[in-house]
């Protein structure tokens, strides 16, 4: 199967360097890294250049976008420029495990039912401290099944191993306001094609100056909240539209799952919109929907204490 690596990179001078070490001592080599530059103003240019000039690259390219697409679109063209059967989206600040394409590569040959491979990460932190994300790391294969609080992307893109028949699908139904990740995660929950391998095969490095921290921050306004059920809003409407549009079995499921999370976020919408408290108590009985029980709580926090 052929194998790409698809990076998106933006102002990555601190960290690219050790990412690119990580791809490159693959066990499994991949046949194309592909690395978009969304118009760095740093160094990361040259240091991208000097990397493969100084290690005969020849099947790394590295493309500088004319213009900044965003890290949503830059990634998703990114990988639709891709070549291979088998699709892994990077970051630019992480570490893999050098057996993470061979693992998971293999895991896919031997398993056409899966669509899209995730897997477990060890977080490291600018203090030097490390934290295992998942308990379970005995190497098995599981997959991951559809729960009423299915907007939950358990694994971030940059652990995704992404079949290319699968990107052809998400072509149809993307957006330019849904995250790679989370689009491609929910396409292949409602058509049973989502596993993890659980094990951890890459140290995703959390700073205050990534992508996922920086909307992680944002997200916690009022404004932000209601922008978030909105965006929420259209992703249900988008999967009903794939259930009812593909070849998926139990659809009347999945579609069960879609119209309780659709009265869920106009429920949650109301109670941003009138800060009624009976509004928020009827809320609470919509709590299998929430992606992290903690956000009910934080729900009223917003609405009567910092709003």
């Amino acid at each position: 199967m052929k194998i790409s690596v698809v990076v998106s990179v933006f102002n990555g001078e601190k960290y690219i360097s050790e990412q690119l070490d990580s791809l490159r001592q693959q066990t499994r080599r991949p046949d194309e890294v592909l690395l978009f530059d969304d118009g760095s103003s740093d160094k990361t240019p040259q240091i991208v250049a000097d990397y493969i000039t100084k290690y005969s690259l020849a099947n790394w390219k590295y493309t500088r976008n004319p213009e900044n697409k965003g890290w949503r679109r830059n990634f998703m063209e990114g990988m639709w420029a891709a070549s291979g059967t088998l699709v892994f989206s990077c970051d630019q600040d992480d570490i893999w495990h050098q057996d993470k394409l061979k693992i998971m590569s293999e895991v896919m040959e031997n398993s056409p039912q899966i669509s899209l491979l995730t897997s477990n990460y060890e977080l490291f932190f600018e203090d030097g401290s490390h934290k295992d994300g998942f308990k379970q790391n005995d190497g098995s294969v599981s997959q991951i099944p559809l729960k009423n609080n299915y907007l939950l992307v358990g694994r971030p893109g940059c652990t995704h191993c992404i079949r290319k028949e699968l990107l052809d699908t998400a072509r149809k139904y993307w957006r330019p306001e849904y995250p790679h990740d989370a689009l491609l995660w929910r396409l292949s929950l409602f058509s049973d094609g989502l596993y993890n391998y659980n094990g951890n095969l890459i140290k995703w490095r959390k700073h205050q100056n990534s992508a996922f921290t920086k909307e992680s921050r944002d997200l916690k306004s009022v404004a932000a909240k209601k922008k978030w059920i909105q965006t929420a809003r259209t992703f249900d409407d988008t999967l009903r539209e794939y259930v009812n549009s593909s070849e998926i079995a139990d659809k009347a499921t999945k579609l069960k799952v879609l119209d309780r999370n659709d009265r869920w976020l106009s429920v949650r919408e109301r109670f941003y919109l009138t800060k009624n408290p009976l509004v928020g108590i009827k809320l609470a009985t919509y709590w299998d929907c929430f992606p992290r029980y903690r956000q009910y709580l934080g729900d009223w926090y917003l609405i009567y204490r910092k709003h």
